[in-house]
């Protein structure tokens, strides 16, 4: 049974190799520090435009033959991020582990790689300085920012009146919901532009890790909840804290 660290074993020498390929870096949880038993491998490298297709029909043989693929699945393109991406669920290797796999072009404009947003790039090769973990500049992280914020503030009070109707009719499911979609779209990139501004746009991920002790409690709070009895104090405390949020970033983010 291959580990993650038998697979980058492996896998390191095979890319290095070729010539085609100009960068190649780990991202994710090798990236933040935060490498666990349950990490999955993300590669990322960059390549001619040209070149992707050929490359990936590369690595498909090499995983098949070093360990099996028993799935893998490519992601529609164009990607949101602009990269083309590809996982892998390979045989031999423990079951909770699989590949995440980008290919750059060279013309991408972010490679995400700021530090202060994506960790520090472990870096297996780099011929061109293709990799540049320097943080995001204030100018990008303010605009970020703002947009989180102007989407965020979009909560209006048909919305806040579906959720009480729901808590007082004590229907469990359709609060629950209702209140989800408002911790999610509203409540929490307020939270990240208090705690987090780089990362605005990242929802609740790695919350625990960025979050104030209070903050933090509150959110996992409200996913703990199983009963109306307990949904309807937490509005009125996840609410509250939204609206302190909204105003002391008003005038931040003032049109």
């Amino acid at each position: 049974m291959y580990k993650r660290e038998d697979v980058v074993r492996l896998l390191k020498p095979f890319l290095i190799q070729n010539q085609n390929i100009y960068a190649i870096w780990e991202g994710g949880s090798a990236a933040t520090n935060h490498l666990d038993t349950y990490s999955d491998l993300d590669i990322m490298m960059a390549t001619d435009e040209a070149y992707i297709e050929t490359l990936f029909k590369e690595i498909d043989c090499f995983f098949d033959e070093k360990f099996g693929i028993l799935e893998s699945l490519r992601m529609p393109e164009p990607s949101w991020h602009g990269f083309s991406q590809k996982f892998y669920k390979l045989d031999k290797t423990e079951s909770w582990f699989y590949i995440d796999l980008c290919i750059l072009p060279n013309t991408i404009q972010d490679s995400f790689t700021a530090q202060d947003r994506h960790g520090m790039s472990v870096v297996w090769k780099d011929e061109r300085d293709f990799i540049n973990n320097e943080p995001t500049s204030v100018q990008d992280i303010n605009v970020l920012a703002k947009e989180a914020y102007e989407r965020a503030v979009q909560f209006n009070f048909v919305s806040r009146l579906e959720i009480e109707k729901a808590l007082y009719r004590n229907h469990f499911i359709d609060a629950y919901q209702s209140m989800l979609v408002f911790v999610m779209r509203h409540l929490a990139p307020l939270l990240n532009i208090e705690h987090r501004k780089a990362k605005a746009d990242f929802g609740l991920r790695y919350a625990d890790r960025d979050y104030s002790e209070s903050d933090y409690a509150l959110i996992l709070r409200f996913f703990s909840c199983s009963k109306i009895e307990e949904l309807k104090p937490l509005f009125g405390e996840l609410f509250a804290r939204y609206e302190t949020l909204k105003e002391k970033y008003s005038l931040s983010f003032k049109r």
